[in-house]
């Protein structure tokens, strides 16, 4: 199907779909009308991607995948950067905070049909910190990490957090209308690497958020995509937590 045709059947699809609302809900011309306006709104403040990002994107990339097994993909999300090789696994590059919770990840790269390691692969990793800020500047709590010949990786981080975003734009304004939440459950970014080739970009989401069944975007957060966190009773001057998280390719 050419361009022009395949955005032509897009369209008339959209077209009848929202119908049917307008139909089901008996929207009246003066909501249409309220409707348009936040589009206004939402295209002026150039939002119109991240709301479409919000509902559609993890439906786009589900049917995309199109794959019964290894791990689940998700949003790169914005905050990507070309990240630095950190032999050490450790991704912190500033003093950690006493408050601060560590977070020590641990798992194994797998092919997912044979179940065999799959060594040397490069793990891209990015997050929030405890207070839920990425750094936009540095490479603070960023960095890739290199699983060894038998497939097994470590990253030591700090334990990222539940953020908000969207609190002073149309979509946060969409959601306080809705009566919904614009919190991102805490998360871990992966892209995952063998040889030249992305293999793997998603999300982790830490046991440990209390924002997990109301993450606002539809769909990313999953059991599979979720790490059970245990705190580390051995470790006293700093509160640790562990978690396993094996990546199949």
């Amino acid at each position: 199907m050419e361009q022009r045709e395949r955005l032509s059947a897009i369209w008339s699809a959209t077209v009848e779909k929202l119908k049917e609302v307008v139909r089901e809900y008996e929207v009246t011309e003066d909501e249409l009308h309220l409707a348009g306006d936040f589009l206004n709104r939402l295209g002026a403040s150039g939002m119109c991607r991240s709301l479409l990002d919000v509902g559609l994107a993890m439906t786009s990339i589900d049917v995309h995948a199109k794959r019964e097994t290894g791990t689940r993909a998700n949003l790169t999300g914005p905050y990507h950067r070309e990240h630095p090789m950190k032999p050490d696994g450790k991704l912190a590059e500033t003093d950690i905070p006493p408050d601060a919770p560590l977070l020590i990840l641990t798992g194994t790269v797998k092919d997912a049909v044979t179940g065999k390691a799959i060594s040397n692969a490069e793990i891209d990793a990015w997050h929030a910190d405890h207070n839920g800020i990425y750094d936009l500047e540095g490479t603070h709590l960023r960095g890739v990490v290199r699983a060894d010949e038998n497939g097994d990786y470590c990253i030591q981080t700090i334990l990222p957090h539940d953020y908000s975003e969207h609190d002073h734009d149309p979509i946060g304004e969409l959601f306080r209308a809705m009566g919904r939440t614009n919190i991102r459950a805490a998360h871990i970014h992966l892209k995952v690497r063998t040889g030249d080739t992305l293999r793997l970009t998603t999300q982790i989401f830490m046991s440990t958020s209390k924002s997990l069944k109301t993450d606002y975007v539809e769909g990313a957060v999953s059991d599979d995509l979720t790490v059970a966190l245990e705190r580390d009773a051995s470790v006293a001057d700093q509160v640790t937590y562990r978690g396993r998280f094996d990546i199949l390719l």
